[in-house]
């Protein structure tokens, strides 16, 4: 009886998903364009990391094909040092169509002396992995206003999970890619 139920209980957990898949991916952003600010163009950004996990299951309600839906989205920033810290973004999509997959994310943060703009895109175009965003911040410092608006593109790499759990330094990293 114990056996019976066991398979029963498996057989659902399979027949309600039918695969799970990981991304993992660490984009290496350099400054393309400033329009205000001290940053200089072609300098490097803190290191980017997407994890998603996504999960294919039924859902009869919608079809009765197997939908991809999310399971799990973060985002990290990697310091200098391989230090890696959350990175959270208010709004978030993924979308597929094809071999195109896109991640799309947009941040805005309003407090009484600072204001800041966010978007950061991860793309794959059938070949490789690419990432772009854009920084515009405003800030009061006694008198003045301090702007910093500047936009980014960088290659990302797939990551395997012990290089996600322990990344390693920046400079290393960009390295180890070249």
């Amino acid at each position: 009886m114990k056996k019976l139920l066991a398979i029963v209980v498996l057989g659902l957990f399979l027949s309600s998903s039918v695969f799970a898949e990981e991304i993992i991916l660490r984009c290496i952003p350099k400054i393309t364009t400033v329009k205000a600010g001290n940053k200089q163009v072609g300098d490097s950004l803190w290191h980017r990391v997407l994890y998603a996990k996504f999960i294919e299951e039924f859902d009869l309600t919608k079809s009765e094909k197997p939908i991809k839906s999310i399971k799990k989205l973060n985002l990290y920033l990697i310091n200098e040092k391989g230090k890696k810290d959350k990175f959270s973004m208010d709004n978030g999509n993924y979308s597929e169509s094809g071999k195109i997959k896109r991640f799309d994310f947009d941040d805005i943060w309003e407090t009484k002396t600072y204001k800041s703009y966010f978007t950061l895109n991860i793309n794959f175009d059938g070949g490789s992995w690419v990432a772009s965003g854009n920084h515009s911040s405003t800030e009061v410092d006694g008198d003045q206003l301090l702007k910093n608006i500047f936009s980014w593109f960088g290659k990302c790499y797939n990551l395997d999970k012990k290089q996600f759990k322990k990344p390693i330094k920046n400079d290393e990293f960009v390295k180890s890619v070249q």
